[in-house]
């Protein structure tokens, strides 16, 4: 695809540079559902939630886990800053197993406080679409983990 029919798309979290780099697309887990983002798309802000990203890299589609966070959109190029970014052969499934377990239990609780039950319910949602991504696009070895 041609240089100037591409996006720049940075990843960034508190802890690393997930990724920069040109792609033809970009779909974002948001409040409103996913959004798909092209060259050329009108600049806006969107608020992100935990959720399985995936962006075009010439023929090549990667996926990611991306949590909260928020993307900036323009024409040309898509920031996106979010808490979290993995790609799928970084996911250690038994922990997010365990974070899944601990975030049920955490939800379920009858003496946590509205708070606690959102933050146990945003922690579901991200151990969910970890696992997701780790049965989907994982490496053998992930996917062999899952089926225990």
């Amino acid at each position: 695809m041609e240089e100037s029919k591409k996006l720049l798309l940075e990843v960034v979290t508190p802890y690393h540079h997930f990724y920069e780099g040109k792609v033809s697309s970009v779909v974002l887990s948001s409040l409103d559902g996913n959004v798909g983002i092209y060259p050329g798309h009108e600049p806006m802000v969107i608020a992100l939630t935990p959720g399985i990203t995936h962006f075009k890299i010439d023929e090549e589609t990667r996926f990611a886990a991306l949590t909260e966070g928020y993307a900036e959109v323009g024409p040309h190029m898509v920031l996106v800053v979010c808490n979290a970014a993995e790609g799928p052969e970084e996911i250690d499934v038994p922990r997010a197993q365990s974070a899944l377990e601990r975030s049920i239990r955490r939800y379920h609780d009858q003496t946590s406080t509205a708070q606690e039950r959102l933050y146990a319910r945003h922690s579901l949602r991200r151990a969910k679409m970890r696992l997701k991504l780790a049965a989907d696009q994982g490496t053998d070895k992930q996917k062999e983990l899952l089926k225990k």
